[in-house]
């Protein structure tokens, strides 16, 4: 044992040796800093908020990236994160203080569509003056997209990194006459609706474009509504709802939240209630993090979500290396996380094509023409003028919202299971050459009283 030691020994010190001498002879390759008038980059939210912290965060840390790499056409980025505290007005006046005294030329507004409406028209009157690229980060709202058809050319420099509510209905379908009735054995359903603007359509319908609501939807997958209510985003008192779940015999509760959704609370409070052993799928919000098993104290045993804080999960090559960056940082990656990232080299993309920042149509023509791949897929602008499309990132076929466009956003579902463990019912997996996520492994399915036993 002494020798196989000794052996041991010398060849790690060999090996040490011979990575000193590598590190001796060869180089380090310097990367020019970046010199002269910065690029400015401007997010507006707020930064109390677990939703919209975390993409200030990641946007800050892209911008660190590119500055450590040389910049962006020799030249640094600045980033400057604007506070709105969660109010309209305050995020009009950041606005403007971004694009007139730090000179923004991309400005990223949290994606509450009532804040970005507010900022959409203050951006829509200054634009001539000070021109400048609006994102709206992470909103549905099909009123921000389909305006820029029908007040053209007011808003053509204003794009949304997320894909509007018609996009919305081809997975939707799938959960309502698969997912839901194949393998969660789901008969009877209970909407709870996050009572914001971006849930609107859904509830009422998409009348121009002949799309139903999601109620009708559901029936028309042979599922009975048997509850529907929207709920207040924070501060609601879910047990009494729940209650009357339970009396109108659900079998699944499909809870159309955001990250603006106090999920947590609603888990714990589920899992005590009543209607513990109904079904809970979110359809979003901080249950796509492995932290939402914590913040409910592991109250969320047997919650369904979708899921993007993939460690392992290799969607795109840059999928597990941003999330590992992230995790070091401790910022959880929901979606509009990883999208918020995204967008950072999206406009380094642009500005390259665009050879600087000089000419704002050839700006807004860069965002149009360009491709970028990102953590959880491909990210490209609609440039057909369709509504509410057009200036959406791509998701699915404009002309024909049931048809989904692979490799554009790759949605996995999880189910959080004994202590915490993350069970995927969605698998990814090669297709046609092509990298899809297809749902579901059912065998990995348990029903909550089962996980409880």
């Amino acid at each position: 044992m002494m020798k196989r030691a000794s052996r041991v020994k010398m060849v790690a010190g060999a090996a040490l040796l011979l990575l000193v001498a590598i590190a001796i002879s060869v180089p380090s390759v310097a990367v020019a800093q970046p010199k002269g008038e910065p690029f400015v980059i401007g997010y507006i939210g707020m930064v109390g908020s677990p939703g919209t912290r975390p993409c200030m965060d990641i946007q800050k840390m892209a911008v660190e990236e590119i500055n450590a790499a040389g910049g962006i056409l020799g030249r640094p980025v600045k980033y400057v994160v604007m506070d709105n505290k969660g109010d309209t007005s305050l995020s009009v006046e950041a606005f403007r203080k971004l694009v007139i005294e730090d000179k923004a030329k991309f400005i990223s507004v949290e994606g509450r569509t009532e804040v970005c409406l507010a900022v959409q028209e203050a951006s829509g009157m200054l634009f001539k003056e000070y021109p400048h690229i609006l994102i709206f980060n992470g909103p549905m709202g099909a009123e921000l997209t389909a305006r820029i058809i029908d007040e053209a050319p007011k808003y053509n420099h204003c794009f949304r990194d997320w894909d509007p509510e018609p996009a919305h209905y081809a997975q939707t379908k799938y959960f309502f006459c698969k997912t839901m009735p194949q393998y969660q054995k789901t008969k009877r359903i209970a909407f709870l609706w996050e009572d914001l603007a971006w849930t609107t359509e859904w509830r009422k319908g998409i009348s121009y474009i002949n799309l139903p609501t999601w109620e009708k939807l559901a029936e028309d997958c042979g599922l009975e509504v048997v509850y529907s209510k929207a709920v207040k985003p924070r501060g609601t008192m879910y047990l009494p709802i729940l209650q009357d779940i339970k009396k109108a015999n659900a079998d699944v509760i499909f809870f159309i939240s955001s990250w603006f959704t106090d999920t947590e609370s609603f888990a714990k409070q589920w899992s005590d209630s009543a209607a513990r052993d109904i079904q809970v799928n979110l359809y979003g919000g901080v249950a796509q993090t492995q932290d939402y098993w914590k913040m409910t104290g592991g109250k969320a045993l047997g919650v369904i979500s979708s899921y993007t804080d993939l460690d392992d999960i290799p969607l795109t090559p840059k999928t597990i290396p941003l999330v590992k960056k992230a995790h070091a940082r401790k910022i959880p990656m929901q979606i509009h996380v990883h999208i918020a990232y995204a967008d950072i080299y999206h406009f380094k993309a642009a500005i390259e094509r665009a050879k600087g920042t000089g000419n704002i149509k050839s700006l807004i023509k860069a965002m149009e023409d360009v491709e970028t791949v990102y953590s959880l897929g491909k990210m490209k602008y609609e440039t057909r003028k369709i509504k509410p499309f057009y200036h959406s990132r791509v998701r699915v076929d404009a002309a024909n919202p049931w048809k989904t466009y692979p490799g554009y956003y790759l949605q996995l579902i999880v189910q959080f299971q004994k202590d915490g463990k993350v069970a995927f019912l969605h698998e990814s997996c090669e297709e046609n050459e092509k990298l899809v996520a297809k749902w579901v492994d059912h065998k990995r399915y348990r029903t909550p009283a089962e996980l409880r036993k």
